[in-house]
């Protein structure tokens, strides 16, 4: 399996970082994509990628720190471009209220445009935004990339995918409460899907509560098995080769 979607330098990683790194290992997880919230974590997050080579960056300012952005964040992402293999996570969130929402237009539209130009697919956190979200990565043109933690439904999720992109499934599809989302990975093709952590945050239904970590991935795994009454390995086998065309890894 691999991680679509991991914040590995988080700091409620800091006391066993290792050992949850061993955890993941154990628990089958190849590789990982490790996405910023902000340009400012770079150096950290190559800091840990020089510790594991199977963790591969991403570079963006997430849209609840979209009025952070300034030019030094294209001045991050243009030193870090030879290693970056996505530019996210970017998007829209209308569901927190840290950011005006036209600014995080005006950021996400910027982060689309730097996605074009290097070549490199994009990270899409799309919050209660997906008429706007779509609309923005129709006008921009942009063809590859990923909707992380995808909760919406089926029908704006196969919109994302005549775009060109993969829908991801966090541990939100394992929630009790989580049977539309269930019901909507259903009807969303298995060549177009990923699975992801999004850790630390969360954590799978068995976990909730908890502090999210890697190796909790294959709960996400067996959950969109069972939904497509699939092996497991299927679905672990069918999501890695997912990731890897999509992010362009040789793992």
């Amino acid at each position: 399996m691999i991680d679509s979607h991991a914040h590995l330098i988080w700091e409620s990683f800091e006391a066993d970082r290792k050992a949850m790194m061993s955890r993941a290992e154990e628990a089958g997880v190849k590789a990982f994509i490790h996405p910023c919230v902000h340009t400012r974590d770079l150096p950290q997050m190559q800091d840990l990628q020089k510790q594991y080579n199977n963790i591969f960056l991403s570079a963006g300012v997430h849209p609840c720190h979209a009025h952070e952005w300034t030019e030094n964040c294209q001045t991050d992402i243009n030193h870090f471009r030879g290693k970056l293999f996505a530019i996210g996570e970017t998007g829209l969130d209308y569901f927190h209220k840290d950011c005006p929402i036209e600014t995080q237009k005006q950021v996400f539209i910027k982060q689309c445009q730097i996605a074009k130009k290097l070549n490199l697919p994009l990270i899409v956190h799309c919050r209660d935004a997906f008429e706007d979200t779509l609309q923005i990565l129709r006008q921009e043109n942009i063809s590859a990339g990923v909707m992380h933690c995808y909760t919406g439904n089926a029908e704006y999720a196969h919109k994302f995918i005549e775009l060109g992109f993969y829908i991801s499934f966090s541990g939100c599809l394992t929630f009790k409460s989580a049977h539309e989302l269930r019901e909507s990975a259903q009807n969303i093709p298995l060549k177009n899907t990923l699975i992801e952590t999004d850790c630390p945050f969360l954590a799978p239904q068995k976990h909730r509560g908890k502090r999210n970590e890697p190796s909790f991935i294959s709960e996400v795994c067996q959950t969109l098995a069972d939904i497509h009454q699939k092996d497991f390995a299927q679905i672990a086998e069918i999501t890695e080769e997912n990731t890897k065309n999509l992010f362009v890894l040789q793992t």
